[in-house]
């Protein structure tokens, strides 16, 4: 069974990035599903003390679990809304504590860091037109380069300040995410 790790990185729960998300998700079929959020995990900024260079880890535990989802997951989904051309900062720590594994690979020498190929989805809604795709997607690409992870799909939706997402706009996104689950 496909496992699928989701997070989600918006404050609110009936979000627009987190139900288009949930509509990606929800052409996955039978799999094992986890879920997060980044403002429930109340993660720890990476500090960068250099732990992870000298050790293999993280000085903090209180990503180890969501950590060892990630490395165990098949499929990686992110869904986020933009902020200021970028990720909320909940997210943003999540995403630097990544760091574990850059150490793995350049200060260990570990090949690939993590172990098992997964591929991702990212799904972004913007408040304004074309605001932060193109920066959230980069970041997020040069994360995955050593995080042994293709990004495979990238759903964008903006306009979110005057519009909402509608039944067609779900199930265009539903496609996308049966094409992405069998990629």
């Amino acid at each position: 069974m496909k496992k699928i790790l989701v997070l989600n990185g918006s404050p609110r729960k009936d979000s627009v990035s987190s139900a288009l998300g949930e509509s990606l998700v929800s052409a996955a079929g039978e799999a094992e599903i986890k879920k997060y959020n980044a403002y429930k995990m109340n993660a720890k900024p990476c500090m960068g003390c250099g732990y992870c260079d000298k050790n293999k880890g993280c000085c903090f535990d209180d990503l180890d679990e969501f950590m060892l989802d990630f490395e165990q997951a098949d499929y990686f989904v992110i869904s986020t809304p933009v902020y200021n051309s970028g990720v909320p900062a909940p997210l943003k720590a999540i995403v630097d504590r990544f760091q574990r594994y850059y150490a793995l690979r350049f200060a260990h020498g570990v090949k690939p860091p993590v172990a098992k190929h997964k591929k991702a989805a990212l799904v972004i809604a913007a408040g304004s037109k074309g605001e932060g795709k193109d920066e959230i997607k980069a970041m997020f690409e040069r994360q995955f380069t050593v995080l042994n992870t293709e990004l495979v799909s990238t759903v964008f939706f903006d306009g979110t300040d005057t519009r909402a997402p509608d039944e067609n706009t779900s199930a265009v996104i539903a496609q996308e995410g049966e094409s992405f689950f069998n990629s």
